[in-house]
């Protein structure tokens, strides 16, 4: 640009110039106090820890009274979940004896045998059955647990044997059929069963799930691999498809259970195993046409005790209304290895004789 013409530009608009200037120097100064002052710079947020209480028992763990296993104090009374469980072979594979704390396995009519499994009240069950009919000494044995009873109708004499019992929770699908369901893969009468669910929703309803499990048996911990004994195998030929064997597994301190030959599994795949089997004698007799029997469950009788691969000579006693309690020939307490305990109760000298072979 010409430098006259630029100078004519600058006298002529020489007070905007002079304006703008100071503008300039405004905005350049006002910059260079933001820039030195830092108020450009991004704010940086430090977070503080996020802090997750994890909440705590302030109670040590106790044993559950129905299978020493330990457990928190709020529960370890609670009355466990009695189910009439069937073994006709028909039924096989049975459902939820995997899951049991007790089995009691007893002669039915007709050769043949059948289960009461008690449940921990805690314990989840999908699948229990297929859920088959009462017997007076079952009654008798889910009683003296407090258990709750599922069943599926009964013999006259056990149904009589309920109806005058005060304070017994019986469940009965006849009467309580929401607390059950019939597969429809299995032929009736092998298809009734019920789930933890389903008990737990009925007992709450008859406000009955807080009631408390007799303090009836002792406990203790597993014992190390190097102090278990060497009693490998027990029978208990209670006759055909029947016939129960017991094999010790020496590496996982459990007894693992066969029954006609083969082992036994929950129909999930589930192996059926116990921590303690107790073999108890006891007598029966016939009580009508039907061959159904009645089974003495009171006073006492020879037991045989396996646990941590060793063999026990027992007693067995019960008075009215009290779990079955054990004892050494010496009235010393038998006392159980925490976890499953399997019941076996025979009427046969013979059966209980050939015990070990």
């Amino acid at each position: 640009m010409n430098p006259e013409i630029f100078l004519g530009y600058a006298k002529r608009f020489r007070w905007q110039l002079a304006i703008g200037t100071v503008f300039v120097v405004i905005l350049c100064g006002f910059v260079l106090w933001m820039v030195f002052s830092g108020a450009t710079r991004k704010p940086v947020i430090v977070q503080a820890p996020v802090i997750i209480e994890v909440p705590t028992s302030t109670e040590a763990l106790v044993a559950r009274r129905l299978d020493g296993v330990m457990v928190d104090p709020s529960i370890a009374a609670l009355a466990p979940r009695a189910v009439m469980i069937e073994n006709h072979p028909d039924a096989r594979p049975v459902s939820g004896l995997s899951k049991a704390s007790i089995v009691i396995e007893a002669p039915v009519e007709g050769g043949i045998t059948r289960y009461i499994a008690f449940f921990a009240a805690s314990t989840t069950i999908e699948q229990a059955g297929p859920v088959r009919s009462a017997r007076p000494y079952y009654v008798d044995w889910a009683s003296a647990w407090n258990a709750s009873y599922f069943h599926v109708g009964g013999s006259p004499e056990a149904l009589d044997k309920i109806k005058g019992m005060s304070g017994f929770i019986n469940v009965d699908e006849f009467f309580n059929g929401n607390s059950f369901w019939r597969d429809s893969s299995r032929v009736a009468p092998h298809n009734a069963y019920t789930s933890s669910a389903l008990m737990d929703k009925l007992l709450l309803k008859k406000d009955a799930a807080s009631s408390m499990a007799p303090l009836a048996w002792h406990f203790q911990d597993a014992v190390s691999s190097t102090d278990r004994g060497d009693v490998p195998t027990f029978r208990i030929p209670y006759g055909g498809s029947f016939n129960v064997r017991w094999d010790y597994d020496q590496e996982r301190g459990v007894y693992v259970r066969t029954l006609s030959g083969a082992k036994q599994k929950d129909r999930d795949g589930s192996a059926v195993e116990a921590n303690n089997v107790i073999v108890i004698k006891t007598e029966q007799k016939v009580l009508d046409s039907y061959g159904r029997l009645s089974v003495r469950t009171t006073g006492s009788g020879d037991a045989v005790a396996y646990r941590d691969g060793k063999k026990f000579v027992m007693r067995w006693r019960r008075s009215p209304g009290e779990p079955i309690r054990f004892e050494s020939t010496d009235g010393t307490e038998f006392v159980f290895t925490r976890g499953q305990t399997w019941i076996e109760v025979t009427t046969s000298d013979e059966i209980f004789a050939g015990l070990g072979n």
